[in-house]
């Protein structure tokens, strides 16, 4: 049986790992390959406000009365820069099927429903909107949930550009060369 899905409203999003394969997670190299994406909310718009309290909902029509984690939901009120905001990630774990193949990320599309450029990487202060799944989890310290991102549109996109690197430097007369080393 399919989970049931769950739409956002339209807002901002930053470090969207959405497109392309699964990445690497850095910070704790034992955990799986994953897509994510931070979604910003203002915490003055009503549309956004109301979405979260239906996931507050969510929370009880998955775990019931049972204890919240202090990791329940996956938001928290924006610091510094993002006072005002609420901050809310979405994170799809990446997975090795019993046939040996690996899961899908994300389907994207643009705002005319067209299928998303694969080439093409969502820069932050995009605006999208994500229909994902809730999956609900319990631990020693008490239950929670995690979005899983499962479609996105991409309304406005920010195009997301790499520097570049030559562009940083100029040539230094009579400096060190590495003549094994591959051109940029």
């Amino acid at each position: 049986m399919a989970k049931e899905l769950h739409k956002t409203p339209i807002a901002e999003v930053r470090w969207c790992k959405l497109v392309g394969p699964a990445r690497d997670n850095k910070f704790d190299p034992s955990k799986p390959p994953s897509w994510s994406t931070d979604m910003v909310l203002d915490n003055s718009d009503r549309t956004h406000m109301a979405w979260l309290q239906e996931m507050e909902d969510q929370y009880k029509l998955v775990h019931g009365e049972q204890r919240a984690s202090s990791k329940a939901f996956p938001w928290a009120e924006g610091k510094d820069d993002d006072k005002g905001k609420t901050i809310v990630k979405f994170k799809l774990p990446e997975f090795t099927r019993k046939d040996g193949t690996k899961s899908e990320g994300p389907t994207i599309f643009d705002s005319a429903k067209n299928p998303w450029d694969p080439t093409k990487e969502i820069g932050n202060g995009s605006k999208i909107c994500i229909a994902f799944d809730i999956y609900g989890w319990s631990s020693p310290s008490g239950c929670g949930m995690t979005f899983q991102p499962k479609f996105a549109q991409v309304v406005e996109l920010v195009e997301f550009t790499r520097a570049n690197p030559e562009a940083m430097f100029d040539v230094v007369p009579g400096g060190f060369v590495d003549a094994s080393a591959p051109p940029f």
